[in-house]
């Protein structure tokens, strides 16, 4: 996985328009794909999207017992109801 900082910089190289799409690649050790990808907007950011699910999901713990809302048999707090209403949101 490419880290979050050289998707950084390509993306800003890119809107510098001076080098290349080649010549990003070289510069910073990455295939003339990747920068490609970034430059089309098909290049998602991993590490972006880890944060920002990880920032509203509280981590179940404790003793399973039954969700009040989906009755499925869970630790609290649960991740279906959870991932469920994170979907009709439109996440």
């Amino acid at each position: 996985m490419i880290a979050s900082g050289t998707i950084s910089e390509i993306r800003c190289l890119l809107e510098e328009g001076t080098l290349s799409q080649r010549s990003i690649a070289a510069r910073l050790g990455v295939s003339r794909g990747t920068v490609s990808a970034v430059a089309l907007g098909k290049r998602p950011d991993h590490e972006a999207r880890r944060r920002l699910r990880g920032e509203d999901l509280i981590p179940p713990r404790g003793v399973p017992r039954r969700c009040p809302e989906c009755g499925r048999r869970v630790q609290m707090p649960c991740l279906a109801c959870y991932l469920q209403s994170a979907r009709q949101r439109g996440r």
